[in-house]
């Protein structure tokens, strides 16, 4: 696959990651970007944003993998999810 190929793949992952981004924001109240692309295992993975008031569920992703998979069928997505540190003085 050429260089340039790859990155206009990479240019179309990332605006339908924004676009899908907006729309799971807006029906479930949750946060998360491009995190990366993994050509040799063929995943996109998403990060979740520390902020988000709900957790990213792949549920909620079925619309993105489908626009995913349209661009190669092999495509999964995954999630990175970083632990959420409760502050001490929340607990009083």
């Amino acid at each position: 696959m050429s260089k340039k190929k790859n990155n206009s793949e990479l240019q179309l992952i990332t605006k339908i990651v924004q676009e899908e981004s907006t729309d799971c924001f807006i029906n479930y109240n949750t946060e998360f970007e491009l995190h990366g692309c993994d050509r040799d295992v063929q995943t996109v993975y998403l990060k979740e944003h520390r902020d988000s008031a709900n957790p990213v569920e792949f549920h909620m992703l079925k619309i993105l993998e489908k626009r995913i998979q349209e661009i190669n069928p092999r495509y999964r997505i995954g999630i990175i999810f970083e632990e959420k540190v409760e502050d001490p003085e929340d607990f009083d």
